[in-house]
C-alpha cells in the first residue's frame, strides 16, 4: 500500500479538506452538529441491524473520501470493502485446499473505536490533529459516550480495514511463516493449507486479533477438512464452487410466487410485482456469480416474461409511469 498516493494524505488545510470532501468549510468546525445521524432499525439476514442513514450532504462527503482512500491501493488478501472484488473472489481463493481456518470478529463495526480511526488518519496518513479529528468524526459515530464505526457509512468498509492495516499484515505475516493461503472479507477471516492446520495455530491467529482489542466470536471459528464448506456464502470443495442451498430454495419461491402472479394478477399488488422481480432478479445474479457455467435461462426468460406483460418497473418511485395496460391494484 502507498498511502501517499491518496490526496488525503497529510493534508492540512481546512479549505483544501472542504474543497476534497465538497462540503462548505464552516460545517467543519463542528462536525457532530452539523451532521448528526440517528439510527434506525432492520432485519437484514434474519438478525435486526442498527443502521445509520446520513444526510445527502454527508454521504456525498464519506464517498468522496472512499474515492480519495482507494487511490492507497490494498493487499492481495483483502476482499471486503474494496472496488472490483467481493465474496465469490474470497472463496475462490481457497480452492483445492484440503484444511481450514475460520474465524469471524464478533460486532466488527461497532467494536473499531475512534481511536484506531484517528490513528490511521493522525499517523498513518501524517495528518494534523485538527483534520485527523474532522475526518474521524464524519466517519464515526458517537453512543453512549463513545465513537465508533456505523454500519449504512459508505466509509465503514474500508476504514474498518485500514484503522487495523497493521493487524492484518501481521496475519498475513503469520500466514506466510507456516505455508497458509489468508483472506479476509470484513470480519470473516480464513486460512487455507494443504497440510493440517493444529489448535496451536488458531490460538496464535487469535492472539494477534484481541492484542488489538477485537474479540474472535467462538462459536464461529472452525477448523475444518475442506469438504462442502461454506466460505463467505458459498459452498467449496476441491476446485468447485457451488451456492449454497438456502440461496436456491430463495430462488425457487420467488420463481413459485411468480407463476401465482401471472395465473391470477388480481391478487397481487404493484409493490409486491416489483419487489418479487427484483428479487427473483438478484438470486438469479447471486447464483450466476457462483456458478459462472449454470445455465439459468428458463429463469431469466420468466422473469423477462413478467416483466414484459405485467410492465413491471424497478423503482417503485417510478411506478406511475408504469403498468399501463394491466389490471394490478395500487
Amino acid at each position: 500500500m502507498d498511502f501517499a498516493k491518496s490526496r488525503l494524505y497529510g493534508v492540512s488545510n481546512k479549505k483544501y479538506l472542504s474543497e476534497l470532501l465538497q462540503l462548505e468549510l464552516k460545517t467543519l468546525k463542528d462536525v457532530d452538529s452539523n451532521y448528526e445521524v440517528e439510527p434506525f432499525f432492520k432485519e437484514v439476514n434474519g438478525k435486526i441491524r442498527e443502521l445509520y442513514n446520513p444526510s445527502d450532504a454527508h454521504k456525498r462527503a464519506l464517498k468522496n473520501i472512499v474515492k480519495r482512500l482507494s487511490y492507497i491501493g490494498f493487499p492481495h488478501y483483502i476482499y471486503g470493502g474494496i472496488p472490483l472484488v467481493g465474496y465469490v473472489d474470497n472463496a475462490s481463493r481457497h480452492l483445492e485446499k484440503e484444511y481450514l481456518l475460520l474465524l469471524d470478529i464478533t460486532n466488527f463495526f461497532p467494536s473499531t473505536k475512534d481511536s484506531y480511526v484517528y490513528d490511521f488518519f493522525h499517523n498513518t496518513m501524517s495528518q494534523p490533529a485538527d483534520i485527523a479529528k474532522i475526518l474521524t468524526n464524519l466517519t464515526t459515530i458517537k453512543k453512549d459516550e463513545e465513537r465508533f464505526l456505523p454500519q449504512g457509512f459508505s466509509t465503514s468498509p474500508m476504514l474498518s480495514f485500514l484503522s487495523y492495516h497493521q493487524m492484518y499484515e501481521e496475519l498475513d505475516v503469520f500466514s506466510k511463516r507456516n505455508n497458509f493461503t489468508f483472506s479476509a472479507y470484513y470480519d470473516d477471516f480464513t486460512f487455507s493449507s494443504d497440510k493440517f492446520i493444529h489448535t496451536s495455530k488458531r490460538r496464535e491467529a487469535i492472539a494477534i486479533i484481541e492484542k488489538y482489542g477485537l474479540q474472535v466470536n467462538k462459536k464461529k471459528t472452525r477448523l475444518t477438512i475442506c469438504n462442502h464448506t461454506r466460505i463467505t456464502g458459498v459452498i467449496i470443495h476441491e476446485n468447485t464452487k457451488k451456492a449454497p442451498k438456502k440461496l436456491n430454495k430463495k430462488m425457487y419461491d420467488y420463481y413459485s410466487l411468480l407463476l401465482e402472479m401471472d395465473k391470477d394478477p388480481s391478487n397481487f399488488v404493484q409493490d409486491e410485482f416489483i419487489d418479487t422481480c427484483n428479487r427473483f432478479q438478484g438470486c438469479i445474479a447471486a447464483i450466476q456469480s457462483i456458478e459462472k457455467e449454470r445455465n439459468m435461462e428458463h429463469y431469466k426468460n420468466t422473469l423477462r416474461y413478467i416483466r414484459t406483460k405485467f410492465d413491471v418497473p424497478v423503482e417503485k418511485k417510478k411506478k406511475h409511469l408504469y403498468f399501463k395496460n394491466v389490471q394490478i391494484n395500487n
